[in-house]
């Protein structure tokens, strides 16, 4: 290790002359710091004529080697930089699960195919298809978290935009603050969705599948040039699935169609139109009482299938619209400009009778009627300029952009009284009445993000990774039955600056530092405003990814800080309520692997360990340790390909103890779990046995108190029939 370390101090010498200018340019010390980097990159392309910088990017660009083309494991990505950079040289902790990887596991939401993957918790929620729901290095990222196509699809009251797996390529998972290039992210990290885009050539699949739960499924898949050379091309994807949920009295529907169109009438220049249309008919989440789940009970366990509400009332119904698109054009090898934008709309119609206490005869639970009518609206778009350059040794990479977000939800809240219900023996068919509006609101989010990152590579294996961001926010609620308005505008600068050694055989350790800012949308439930969330992180990692390997290993080390933390109230968990909580502090080290052993071997694996501690609480929490934030988390997946068709893998998860609460006072168990694969090719004829939580075990995936207790999937299997072309 001291050997490696040494390698960053000719580095550091360079940059210590920069010292002085830094006090004087700012008083804040990362803003110091990058602003300085850039600087000092800046000068080094300005020094360079226009017929020196196109040769040198020529050059520069025909030495990149296209890592991971002939394996299925990926090496490079944008999700770091939003230019196309090796992993390796991203100084954060990233993953890329590719197409290849998430057929494999068959995963029918995100949450699922997130679950190999290094610094995630997810299932943390019981069954709920509500929201795509994880948290990244223990903080709540599926909120704010969700990018598709590098844009943000934020969580508002109900409007989830719950992404469909079948319609990506691919899922990177960006880890710790990353405000510098995408504005509103959560500090524990980012998952981006990249689309399926049309193909060069002409392919096509059909699938059917039958599983648990009575899950019948069919899907397509089809794609390929509109015209013989290939300027125009196309992409359908679509699924429809019918099935029942966990719970009795509940489905699990979903319709979900994607086209896509992509121009392409050079190698300098594409457009590619990308929309969605998906309905989801999914079960509300069903509370059950602590005595008789995680508590013994007078009258034995309650079945994980039980049903607190009533037929025909409670539905979780949403309609999902959009329509954008991804611009590039390349004007010469040194400079290219980028535009992505997206028009997004998400309806919720909510209707639930939910367990609010469990009455001293233990088997009686008051319920309540619960209901609303939401709508949100997001319009994003996103466009930077790359400049590449070399000079004197030195090769550089600049983005500048500017993004604009502006996320308006609105809608009516109904609450009222329910009819009791024998959880015990449950009987079913009794009057609900109305339940009575209590709020009529409309939120308003406007974002401008003005940003600049530069990679800086000295003598081929030194690499300074600086950027700064300015943004500019403005949030307006109206409250329409108290007939009031206000307003709230944020501002805040967001930097990130990573040092990176680029060693011999694809070894890469890296140490960075990174701040976040993000605007908080909505209200407590007494009215007032949240105010943004602020966070900053200290890494340092370790990335080894050789030339001739299919192999990618990854370790870091990391301290994480967020301010302002929103999360549930459990004073009013069933209407969706939020409040703000201090100040939270998470260290922890992540090690993951990805590899392809030979080529019949493919394996990954990851490991967590976390330090979770509430640093600043106004409830009396301080030195608890944050929900549903485990000490060590621990996940394997092999996979075996048999020279006669036949393919086999199987997965043991290990998901930690977690607390419930802030307080400490109910804690979940942890659990370990498996998976397992069966596929058979023939021909163009794919077969697949999948099996989810093989032993089906019953645990609770949370219990935060005595009446909001959930139990995790149980055992899900599913048989996969695919016809490829």
């Amino acid at each position: 290790m001291l050997s490696i370390f040494s390698n960053f101090f000719p580095i550091l010498i360079r940059l210590y002359p920069m010292k002085q200018q830094l006090k004087q340019q700012t008083k804040h010390p990362l803003a110091r710091a990058v602003a300085s980097a850039i600087v000092l990159m800046g000068s080094c392309q300005l020094a360079a004529s226009a017929a020196d910088t196109a040769e040198a990017t020529q050059s520069n660009l025909g030495n990149i080697t296209v890592l991971g083309e002939a394996d299925s494991i990926a090496k490079r990505s944008s999700v770091g930089s939003k230019n196309e950079t090796a992993l390796i040289e991203v100084p954060q902790s990233i993953s890329v699960l590719n197409r290849e990887r998430l057929d494999a596991q068959k995963a029918s939401s995100i949450p699922q195919a997130l679950r190999y993957s290094a610094g995630m918790q997810v299932e943390s929620y019981g069954v709920d298809p509500r929201f795509d729901q994880y948290m990244i290095r223990g903080f709540e990222s599926g909120s704010n978290g969700v990018f598709r196509d590098a844009l943000n699809l934020p969580t508002r009251g109900f409007t989830a935009f719950t992404l469909e797996p079948y319609g990506l390529e691919r899922l990177e998972v960006l880890r710790g603050p990353s405000s510098v290039m995408y504005g509103q992210a959560e500090v524990g990290g980012l998952v981006n969705a990249v689309s399926k885009r049309p193909p060069a050539s002409q392919q096509g699949e059909i699938e059917v599948s039958y599983g648990s739960f009575e899950r019948r499924q069919i899907a397509a898949d089809v794609g390929g040039p509109l015209d013989e050379k290939g300027v125009w091309r196309y992409r359908v994807t679509a699924l429809a699935r019918e099935a029942k949920g966990q719970v009795d009295n509940t489905k699990d529907n979903r319709l979900f169609f994607a086209p896509s169109l992509s121009w392409q009438p050079d190698a300098d220049t594409s457009l590619t139109l990308l929309a969605y249309l998906q309905k989801d008919d999914v079960p509300p989440n069903f509370y059950l009482p602590a005595v008789g789940t995680q508590k013994t009970g007078p009258f034995g366990t309650i079945p994980s299938n039980r049903f607190v509400g009533e037929p025909g009332v409670d539905r979780f119904q949403t309609e999902q619209r959009s329509i954008g698109y991804a611009f590039e054009k390349r004007f010469s090898p040194a400079w290219k400009v980028r535009q992505n934008v997206r028009s997004a709309s998400e309806t919720v119609d909510y209707r639930n009778l939910y367990m609010t206490t469990l009455e001293d005869d233990q088997r009686t639970v008051k319920r309540a009627n619960f209901s609303a009518q939401q709508k949100a609206r997001v319009f994003t778009a996103d466009q930077n300029l790359e400049w590449n350059t070399k000079f004197d040794g030195l090769e550089n990479t600049l983005v500048a952009g500017l993004d604009y977000s502006r996320a308006v939800q609105q809608g009516q809240n109904y609450y009222g009284d329910a009819p009791t219900l024998d959880i015990i023996a449950p009987v079913y068919g009794q009057t609900v009445g109305q339940a009575d509006m209590y709020e009529d609101k409309r939120s308003t989010l406007s974002q401008t993000g003005i940003y600049v990152q530069d990679q800086l590579k000295f003598a081929g294996q030194y690499l300074l990774t600086a950027g700064l961001r300015r943004d500019q926010s403005n949030i307006d609620n109206e409250d329409y039955i108290k007939a009031s308005q206000n307003s709230q505008k944020d501002a805040a600068n967001t930097g990130r600056l990573g040092l990176t050694w680029l060693g011999p055989n694809g070894l890469a350790p890296y140490i960075s530092y990174a701040t976040s800012f993000r605007p908080v949308i909505g209200q407590s439930v007494d009215g007032r405003n949240f105010v943004p969330e602020q966070g900053k992180q200290a890494e340092i990692g370790l990335k080894w990814a050789p030339l001739n390997r299919a192999l990618l290993l990854t370790g870091a080390l990391f301290d994480l800080r967020k301010r302002n933390v929103l999360t549930a109230d459990p004073a009013n968990l069933g209407i969706g309520a939020q409040i703000q909580r201090g100040e939270v502090r998470v260290r922890g080290i992540e090690l993951e692997a990805e590899a392809e052993l030979d080529k019949h071997w493919k394996v990954n694996a990851s490991f967590t360990g976390l330090d979770g501690e509430i640093t600043q609480n106004n409830d009396g929490n301080v030195g608890k340790r944050p929900s549903l934030v485990p000490r060590v988390n621990l996940a394997a997946w092999a996979e075996r390909q048999f020279d006669n068709g036949w393919r086999a893998g199987a997965g043991l998860r290990r998901i930690g103890s977690t607390y419930s609460d802030d307080a400490n006072t109910f804690s979940n168990d942890g659990v370990t779990l498996s998976d397992a694969m069966l596929g058979y090719r023939y021909r163009n004829w794919d077969l697949a046995l999948n099996i989810n939580n093989l032993s089906d075990k019953i645990y609770l995936g949370n219990c935060a108190s005595d009446s909001t207790c959930i139990y995790a999937a149980r055992r899900r299997a599913q048989l996969t029939a695919r016809y490829l072309w």
